[in-house]
């Protein structure tokens, strides 16, 4: 999960300049996509950072639950700005929450991490894109 931490860790680094700064048209939208992002990201970082040997189920399943706030609260401000760029988030988004469906229940925490792995970093990979777009950095 070190990758996947780092991943995060660094996107969230790239959206943390999100804010006043951005020269989208939009302006006040932007900005408030441009904080939601942040918070997605820190969501996220979280939850990667729960997918460790020591975390609980319970654990796990708060990150996931703050994460998928955080996500729904970005989705409705990004409307605002991007439509397009809804559909890279959600879809991403989708298919995370399938894989933590996918885990087998006898699976050990750090069986279900692997096997999260590659969506995660679908989410931090279309998160970044639409901060990139919208000049949140």
């Amino acid at each position: 999960m070190p990758g996947t931490t780092a991943a995060l860790g660094a996107t969230a680094l790239l959206l943390a300049g999100c804010g006043e700064a951005s020269t989208d048209a939009m302006g006040d939208h932007t900005t408030q996509t441009c904080q939601d992002l942040s918070a997605y990201t820190d969501a996220l970082r979280n939850l990667a950072g729960t997918l460790g040997p020591d975390a609980t189920v319970a654990e796990v399943q708060a990150a996931r639950d703050q994460a998928q706030e955080a996500q729904e609260t970005l989705e409705e401000s990004i409307s605002e700005v991007s439509d397009d760029r809804t559909d890279d988030i959600a879809r991403s988004w989708d298919a995370l929450v399938t894989a933590f469906g996918q885990v087998d229940d006898d699976a050990t925490l750090a069986e279900a991490a692997d096997s999260l792995k590659e969506e995660a970093q679908g989410v931090v990979d279309a998160t970044a894109s639409v901060g990139q777009d919208l000049d949140c950095g």
